[in-house]
């Protein structure tokens, strides 16, 4: 069966021994944010900890998941495996992805900030072409790799598998394939989407964090514009492969969440479309048919301007739960 879609993968231990695990020290932080899903979660964070050695800084965003605690149980397992690990329990209300992305940008100490959503799994060979790229470009400000589904459906980010993908084992192989094939190829990406990317910490000193006037959607994008406005890169490196299993964040859910998940999601596009559009001055009669529509060269040709720009970083260390 082709695991493409969203069946529960086989676990880490199927994974050889032969993909040697990168290791990052405290200058890098990973952040990983779940509203539910624990199965998915359990499966990022074992391909994380099969591709990675060393005391890099790992920060776990419980966004208030309605699961009886099993994302809890998750992410204290995955805080006994490696030490240097903060645990953010939010409680209340739902921070969405882009309030979980501010956590992470306001909170980590690194100085490469990388964000990995819970359904996504990443390999050595994903690190290694996104840290290359770091070292290589001197003016990074988001980096960004290929997976096997984006949902902005360019043809340069998504990348098929050449096999099936049946299990962790699978998804190292096939990113390893697409390392060696790609090798050192990066390229400017035109907007930012931001399922899995890393951020420089110069980039949150010049602009700060997400805006918060945008609750999930658009805050990605937004990001990466006001990057290029401030005079750093946004890359795209089709070697740094990391599997998507597309879909598991809402088909776990019963079939009358699923419908419900959906119509609230295109309302927030639609709602995110429409503050994104007076923000930017663009016409508010614009329609919203898709992000690579959007004129984002012409958006990003303006003049850095820090009180416009600059979001400061939030405050959300009452979420802390580990270490406290």
């Amino acid at each position: 069966m082709d695991q493409s879609a969203n069946a529960p993968l086989s676990a880490w231990s199927d994974i050889k021994d032969d993909h040697q695990p990168i290791r990052l020290d405290e200058s890098v932080s990973i952040g990983i944010a779940a509203y539910g899903n624990a199965e998915a979660t359990q499966r990022c964070l074992e391909a994380l900890f099969k591709s990675t050695e060393g005391d890099f800084e790992l920060i776990l965003i419980n966004d208030n998941s309605p699961d009886e605690g099993l994302t809890s149980h998750t992410f204290n397992w995955a805080s006994s495996i490696h030490k240097n690990t903060l645990i953010y329990e939010v409680t209340e209300r739902n921070l969405e992805y882009s309030g979980s992305v501010n956590l992470l940008l306001s909170h980590a100490k690194g100085d490469k900030i990388m964000f990995v959503s819970n359904d996504i799994f990443v390999t050595p060979y994903y690190f290694r072409a996104t840290l290359q790229a770091c070292a290589a470009t001197s003016n990074w400000g988001i980096i960004r790799g290929s997976s096997n589904f984006v949902d902005n459906g360019l043809s340069s980010h998504n990348i098929q598998p050449g096999n099936p993908i049946n299990s962790l084992e699978d998804i190292f192989t096939e990113s390893l394939n697409l390392y060696s094939l790609f090798a050192d190829l990066c390229a400017p990406d035109p907007y930012h989407t931001g399922d899995a990317f890393i951020v420089n910490r110069e980039l949150i000193n010049k602009i700060g964090s997400f805006d918060p006037l945008f609750y999930g959607y658009f805050a990605d994008h937004d990001y990466g514009l006001r990057a290029k406005i401030a005079g750093m890169e946004t890359m795209l490196i089709p070697g740094a492969y990391a599997f998507h299993q597309a879909g598991s964040n809402v088909s776990y859910l019963s079939e009358k969440d699923q419908a419900r998940k959906l119509s609230l999601r295109w309302a927030r596009i639609h709602e995110n479309w429409a503050r994104f559009k007076l923000k930017y001055g663009i016409c508010v009669e614009v329609p919203y048919t898709s992000v690579n529509d959007i004129a984002w060269n012409e958006l990003a040709s303006v003049s850095f301007n820090q009180e416009a720009h600059y979001i400061s970083p939030k405050e959300y260390g009452a979420f802390l739960v580990k270490p406290r």
